[in-house]
């Protein structure tokens, strides 16, 4: 008989704030609005390795002080490959775990096109993967913890699959926060926020992992593209279908909340966006 684990109060705070978030996002969508399974294509590009993006080779610069050549990696939730695929090409082997059909057709694509033969991808969903099967040196999730009900399974499973780090990487405030807001200008509510860094922290301190190490790493707010597609994105993070009253209301938003950099735009924001890279020994080491 399996004896029940207590679950920690951070792990309470950390599903209701993810069920008040999702349940926001339910009540204001249009109700003609609709985004399918998987991940249309534009949203896929945001997470493929050849973005040329300054502030991920910050990001791989951090992960390269925790590995060594003869590393195995999981990348848990390796989306398109924007890390799996240049972490490969330093480490002997990434198994790169992802379940959306779409993400893997791309990360299959790039990978090929790389030249690489040593990125091993596991189509399932960490849980649904046994720790026993899939281990390595190295074991990370990077932005895929924010719509997680149950976390604690989640960083449990983190820890048992690392042998040397378990480590999660998500931003320092909420996710897509320069985009908030457009939410009262398009839904005239603020938006409430997913969990984040200081959850994380949290719950892997109320676990007992550690002592744990946060690295902070500024970013850019991702480009939204040209108007058109910028639109399109808007849409999809807002929940609104095109031609709707909230469209009407996006459209007026883009004029005020968004800056043309060469014809890329941009959110408007003087904030730095920063993201922290929480990691750990494996309490199995």
């Amino acid at each position: 008989m399996t004896e029940s684990v207590a679950e920690t109060a951070a792990a309470t705070r950390w599903r209701a704030l993810v069920r008040a978030h999702q349940a926001q996002s339910q009540r204001l969508r249009d109700p003609e609005w609709h985004a399918g399974l998987d991940y249309a294509p534009p949203s896929v590009d945001s997470f493929r390795a050849n973005r040329e993006r300054a502030d991920d080779a910050r990001v791989l610069e951090v992960f390269q002080t925790l590995t060594e050549p003869q590393d195995v990696l999981v990348d848990v939730g390796a989306g398109a490959g924007r890390f799996a695929i240049p972490l490969a090409r330093r480490v002997r082997q990434v198994v790169a775990v992802e379940p959306g059909d779409a993400m893997r057709t791309a990360l299959a694509r790039d990978v090929h096109q790389a030249g690489l033969t040593n990125v091993q991808v596991v189509p399932q969903r960490w849980d649904e993967v046994l720790a026993a099967d899939v281990r390595g040196d190295v074991v990370f999730a990077a932005h895929v913890v924010y719509p997680i009900a149950d976390i604690e399974p989640f960083i449990r499973h983190l820890d048992a699959a690392a042998r040397r780090w378990a480590a999660v990487l998500v931003f320092e405030a909420p996710p897509l926060s320069w985009l908030f807001p457009f939410w009262p200008a398009v839904h005239d509510e603020v938006r409430l926020p997913p969990p984040h860094l200081p959850q994380v922290i949290d719950v892997v301190r109320e676990l007992g992992f550690g002592p744990f190490t946060v690295d902070r790493i500024e970013v850019e707010p991702f480009e939204l593209g040209p108007a058109d597609l910028a639109r399109t994105k808007l849409r999809r993070r807002l929940y609104v279908a095109p031609g709707s009253a909230a469209d009407e209301r996006l459209g007026r938003a883009m004029a005020e909340l968004l800056d043309d950099r060469g014809g890329q735009l941009v959110p408007r924001t003087d904030q730095p966006v920063r993201v922290g890279l929480v990691r750990w020994r494996p309490r199995g080491r």
